[in-house]
């Protein structure tokens, strides 16, 4: 009769890896409990390759007036988009690495050296993540494009004779009220030659402290803290908990503008990528192996017309 082998299966958070020990006694087993959170943020941020450690982008306004009354036989009635906004941003080498001596590699029986290469994608993940979530952070006393803060109340037009907008709400802590309030601000959105130019909140998101009150916003039938047992419209509107966001009072608004108008900007002039060394070497003979990660990247902001913000209560 042939052998059989079961294989038992764990879901979740934890890798049930696990290495014999031999060498202490006291702990029979080691257990490996590697990193399984998923990449947040980055679906906010539009890549961008760059060419140099020196990126430069343009915020160039599209409007123009609507078509005037003109006959054939008359002067054409030409116009010129308005010029927008220009933004200079430098990128930087970012590194990190690992190594295994020759007495590591002789004592290791637990699979430390295994756990140590595993640590520098994730190392590379986590820089990632909280270099989108720090745009965010920061936004409400960092300068865009414009020279106002990314999250402000007077942000200009591409054509300042437009006047201004606001991506920047009235702090109120999250009810149906402050939500729908975000909601109609997006909505009634104006461009540069005063045109109606709506913005539909698709994403609601926030600190896991708000967790609780987006779902219930944007998942209950009827609405939250209404006595008349209305129905609710919003149901069905994306939640999502973004676990690197600080405040945890404030919550914000993502729209269904096209990429190109999302403000927020991830330049890449190199991946991060993982390569080994070549060890040993003269200068270190006793340096048996060592791997290393290096990327050359940015983080950035410009207009965030896609993007509202209330700081909450």
């Amino acid at each position: 009769m042939a052998a059989t082998k079961l294989t038992h299966v764990r879901m979740g958070v934890f890798h049930r890896n696990s290495f014999p020990d031999h060498l202490n006694k006291g702990m029979d087993t080691f257990l490996e409990r590697s990193a399984q959170i998923p990449v947040q943020g980055g679906q906010f941020f539009k890549r961008e390759q760059a060419t140099t450690l020196e990126h430069k982008l343009t915020t160039w306004g599209t409007a123009l007036n609507t078509p005037r009354e003109n006959e054939d036989t008359d002067p054409l009635p030409f116009e010129v988009t308005a010029p927008g906004y220009d933004q200079t941003i430098t990128l930087a080498t970012y590194r990190n690495a690992v190594r295994v001596t020759r007495t590591m590699l002789q004592i290791d029986v637990s699979g430390k050296i295994r756990s140590m290469m595993q640590g520098l994608p994730n190392s590379g993940i986590r820089f990632l993540e909280l270099g989108f979530a720090n745009v965010i952070n920061t936004g409400s006393s960092t300068a865009g494009s414009d020279g106002s803060n990314l999250f402000a109340s007077d942000h200009f037009q591409e054509d300042p004779a437009g006047g201004t907008w606001d991506n920047d709400e009235t702090a109120a802590a999250l009810t149906t009220t402050s939500f729908n309030t975000m909601r109609q601000n997006m909505r009634k959105r104006n461009d540069e030659k005063g045109m109606v130019g709506p913005i539909t909140l698709k994403t609601l998101f926030g600190a896991a402290d708000q967790e609780q009150k987006m779902r219930q916003i944007t998942g209950s039938d009827k609405v939250p803290e209404d006595a008349l047992n209305a129905i609710n419209p919003w149901k069905g509107v994306n939640t999502m908990v973004w676990d690197y966001i600080t405040d945890t009072n404030a919550f914000f608004g993502w729209g269904d503008l096209p990429e190109d108008m999302w403000g927020l900007h991830f330049i890449v002039l190199s991946d991060f990528s993982i390569m080994a060394l070549p060890l040993p070497s003269a200068a270190y003979p006793d340096i048996v192996a060592g791997w290393r990660t290096r990327g050359q990247v940015a983080f950035s902001g410009s207009q965030l017309k896609n993007l509202h913000k209330n700081a909450g209560a």
